[in-house]
Parts: structure tokens; C-alpha cells; sequence
């Protein structure tokens, strides 16, 4: 039976910006963050192709129609997900179902560098405190462009991360910021911006993309500028915000807005999918919930509890279906509590130092963004001797975890949820699932 490999060639010379095969832990990346696993064989033919060879060359050295068929059935396979179409196991020979073992990943999936703790905003929820003298949450070092140059090289070469978020603090501060995109560029690696757009306007925006910035996400912090400005404490901010998103997506770069839900803006969180829609013209948005670190240490009145979530993503899921906007959440939730898999959003586990990379502004490696406790620094050490050594792997193996939590049959997917909100919230939302639970059982 003659199989059509003619799309073959093409099709992958398109999406090789969107996708990366990584032999070293035979992962498919569809970038920046949906992992697939490959067998070796898999991982050989996509890693050819991606280079540039010829299907024809790749079946001419099989030379076997039982394999051609594999092959055919595999490729069609790894088509139908890139563009997002359901997959099965079970009419798919392509496809094999094993058990999920929560080992933590040989290398992350995604990075970050915070590339300055400068701000001209002073958001009353910051992970890193910027502008709240009386914290000292972070480092106030600030690296030279060649520091950066030099770290932005381990994360792809050493870390095997393809793509790479450029955070702060506020980036666009930074004049060498197209230089930096640039470098990340030049070793193929898909470069995204994390700012609260308030310094992007058209000229910037361009300059952005001419350096070669796939992506940008904007913080919007509320569907009112009294909302938005009252946050981030800056009359004017929602407006340039806004505009800002407009001039990135006329430059060529995708962009979305994201917002970080807390006490000050949730009246209005059923209100951003229309919002999304008609005032940004956007077809997705995503949404985290405040972490008590950085600011919230003085305003921790802000910060909402694990046990409300539930209802409060409920309701913006339903509100964006029927605004017909896609909705993706970021933060860990405990699946006890709230299930984000059963409700679409996918697993939000907690991801320091496991799929995430996280540099600060001085070099060093943190669990997360929002984890101010350094295992080790990136500037001075290489990669493999700090991901591998006791620090980074307390974090990676989760024994972090309240104890009940590890005995749960959900935890290689949930992980506990994020060790910060248990630190500073205490665990008596925990104990009272648990309880509510376990009568429920008895009964």
C-alpha cells in the first residue's frame, strides 16, 4: 500500500520554529511547555527531519514497507498533535499508554531570567518586592550584558531549554534588552517577554520583533483602569498596558495579556473574557493567583486562599466559553481542593526546580520567580552542578510536601501545590479537606 510522504518535507521545514526534540531525554517540546515522550527511534527520525533531511533518504535506509507504514502512521501522528487534534492510544498504533512515574525531568522544560529588579511600577502583589524599600526579597545586583550573554548559553547548551522568558523587575528598562533577545535568537531558541508593557509603543514594539522576540505577555491587572492603576500604583498604566498589547500584535508578535488574581481585582474576574475579546481583540488569555512573597508581605490582605479558588476559576471558565476566548491558568492548585485537569486547564503541579528554570537577577538559580532561596548560581557554576546537588533536588523530589499529601494517590500530579502558600497561609485549609474527605468516606 503506497502511503503519502509527500507533505512530509515541507510541513517540517514550517514548524521547526514550534517544535524541539530532545534526545538526551527523548522529549518532544511543543514549544514553549506541552512535553510528549519519544521512543529513540521517534526521537532519531524528528530530530533528522528538523535538520533538514530528506523523508525520502530516511525511507530509503529503511527499505522495509512494514516500517514504512510505522513510520507514515508516526509522522501523521506527530502532525495531528502539533495541530492540536484529539490523539487515543487506543485507535492510534502510533501512540502507547504507560503509567505516569512523577519523576521529576532530566532537564526543564522552560527558563526565565529575571534580567533587572528595577520597576517603574510598584504592584501591591510583586513575587519580588521591586520598590518596597523595606523588603529586601531579591538581589539588587544587576548583571552586564555579556553576564547575561554568557548564562542565556548554559540554559540552551548546558540545560538543553528551548526557549527562554526575559522577566523582571521590567525588562524593557534595560537598553541591551534587543541584544539579549538577539543572542537567545541565535541559537534557536523561542524568546518571550514577561512586562507590564507601559514603556512599548510602536517603535519599541518593532525594535522588539527586528531582534527577534516570538512572544510577549502583558500584565492587565484589572477590566477598569481603576482597578489596573490602583494595583500597580501608576495613574495612566491601564492605558499604556492596553496600547502596548495592540503595538506587539501589529509588530508581528504574539501576545497576550495575563493577570495575577488577588483580593483587589477578583470582583472583576468573570469580566476579562469579554474584556479579552473586545477591548484587546485577543483570543486567549491566562491568569495566576497572588503569591504571598515579595509584596504580599505587606499586603497579604490581598491574598486569596486555596479553599475560594474553585468557584472563582469555575466562573471564569464559564465565562470564557462563552466569550469564546481560550483560558489558561499557571498556578499550582491542590487537587483536593480544585482539580484544573478535570476542568481542562491541565496539571498545575508545582514545577521548582523540575520544569522550570529560574534565574534571578544576580545569576542565581531559585526554585521559582516567587522562591528566594538560591541553589546555586549560573554564572559562576555550570549547569549540571546545581541541578543534580542536594538543594535543587529537595525541590525536584517535592519533600517539601505536608506529609498527608505524600501519601496521596494524586501526588506525582498535584506535588503538594506551591510550598510558599503553606508557608505563609498556614495548613488548616489542608487539614479541613482532608477531614471533610474522610467523613465523607466513613459515611
Amino acid at each position: 500500500m503506497h502511503h503519502d510522504f509527500s507533505w512530509v518535507d515541507t510541513y517540517f521545514e514550517k514548524v521547526r520554529p514550534y517544535i524541539y526534540v530532545r534526545e538526551e531525554d527523548l522529549l518532544l517540546i511543543k514549544r514553549p511547555n506541552e512535553v510528549h515522550k519519544l521512543n529513540n527511534t521517534g526521537a532519531f527520525i524528528l530530530r533528522k527531519l528538523l535538520a533538514g533531511a530528506k523523508i525520502s533518504t530516511l525511507l530509503k535506509s529503511l527499505n522495509d514497507p512494514e516500517k514504512e507504514l510505522q513510520v507514515y502512521q508516526f509522522l501523521k501522528t506527530i502532525r495531528d498533535n502539533i495541530e492540536g487534534k484529539s490523539l487515543s492510544p487506543y485507535d492510534n498504533p502510533a501512540l502507547t499508554t504507560v503509567p505516569f512515574d512523577g519523576m521529576p525531568s532530566m532537564f526543564p522544560v522552560l527558563s526565565e531570567i529575571a534580567i533587572t529588579y528595577r520597576c517603574n511600577l510598584n504592584c501591591a502583589f510583586c513575587y519580588a518586592g521591586c520598590n518596597q524599600n523595606n523588603i529586601l526579597q531579591v538581589s539588587q545586583e544587576e548583571l552586564s550584558t555579556e553576564e547575561i550573554k554568557s548564562i542565556i548559553h548554559k540554559i540552551f547548551h548546558q540545560a538543553k531549554v528551548p526557549s527562554i522568558s526575559f522577566t523582571g523587575g521590567e525588562p524593557t528598562l534595560r537598553k541591551d534588552l534587543p541584544e539579549l533577545i538577539a543572542c537567545a535568537k541565535s541559537f534557536g531558541m523561542r524568546v518571550n517577554l514577561i512586562s507590564n508593557g507601559t514603556l512599548i509603543d510602536d517603535a519599541k514594539a518593532s525594535e522588539l520583533k527586528d531582534a527577534g522576540l516570538d512572544s510577549a505577555q502583558i500584565s492587565i491587572e484589572g477590566v477598569t483602569a481603576t482597578t489596573h492603576d490602583r494595583l500597580v500604583k501608576h495613574h495612566g498604566a491601564f492605558v499604556k498596558a492596553i496600547n502596548a498589547i495592540h503595538s506587539l500584535k501589529k509588530a508581528g508578535i504574539h501576545t497576550h495579556s495575563n493577570t495575577t488574581l488577588n483580593r483587589g481585582n477578583v470582583h472583576e474576574a468573570t469580566l476579562f473574557p469579554e474584556f479579552v475579546r473586545n477591548t484587546l481583540e485577543n483570543d486567549r488569555f491566562s491568569m495566576n493567583m497572588m503569591i504571598p512573597s515579595g509584596s504580599a508581605s505587606v499586603n497579604s490582605f490581598l491574598v486569596l486562599h486555596y479553599s475560594e479558588m474553585g468557584e472563582i476559576v469555575k466562573g471564569i471558565i464559564t465565562a470564557s466559553e462563552k466569550a469564546h476566548v481560550k483560558f489558561m491558568w499557571y498556578s499550582p492548585l491542590p487537587l483536593c481542593m480544585f482539580n484544573t485537569i478535570t476542568h481542562g486547564l491541565g496539571n498545575k503541579g508545582c514545577a521548582a526546580c523540575d520544569g522550570l528554570l529560574s534565574v534571578d537577577a544576580a545569576g542565581n538559580i531559585l526554585p521559582c520567580s516567587s522562591y528566594n532561596e538560591t541553589v546555586g548560581n549560573l554564572l559562576n557554576n555550570n549547569f549540571d552542578e546545581i541541578w543534580h546537588e542536594e538543594k535543587a533536588v529537595y525541590y525536584q523530589t517535592k519533600s517539601f510536601a505536608y506529609p498527608f499529601c505524600k501519601s496521596c494517590e494524586h501526588f506525582s500530579v498535584c506535588q503538594g501545590a506551591c510550598p510558599i502558600y503553606w508557608q505563609n497561609q498556614g495548613y488548616s485549609e489542608l487539614e479541613n479537606t482532608i477531614r471533610q474527605q474522610q467523613q465523607k468516606t466513613t459515611i
